[in-house]
């Protein structure tokens, strides 16, 4: 799936269920690291802590979902079986009616 228009991919994500703080705690340095470059090359746009539960949505500047997919496989967490995601969603920009 293509996104074209370069606005961006959504990514939503969970704690898996066997996760632990404990083993949050083992990747949680490696994981901000990897965010910060990831926010200094541009690559998140957007990223925002779930109310609902454990979990993050991350908007990504990534021209397609499989390349969305193969940045979010480099978190740590993600890499450790951590977090799942639960959704990678393509984005176009939506006109808003203005005043």
């Amino acid at each position: 799936m293509s996104n074209e228009s370069g606005a961006g991919v959504l990514a939503v994500f969970k704690a898996a269920p066997h996760a632990t703080d404990e083993d949050f705690a083992q990747v949680i340095d490696a994981e901000l690291a990897r965010a910060k470059e990831l926010v200094d090359q541009g690559v998140i746009m957007h990223g925002y802590h779930r109310a609902d539960l454990v979990g993050a949505a991350l908007v990504l500047d990534a021209a397609t979902v499989e390349a969305a997919r193969e940045i979010i496989a480099t978190f740590p967490a993600v890499a450790a079986g951590l977090i799942e995601t639960e959704s990678v969603i393509p984005l176009v920009p939506l006109q808003l009616p203005q005043d």
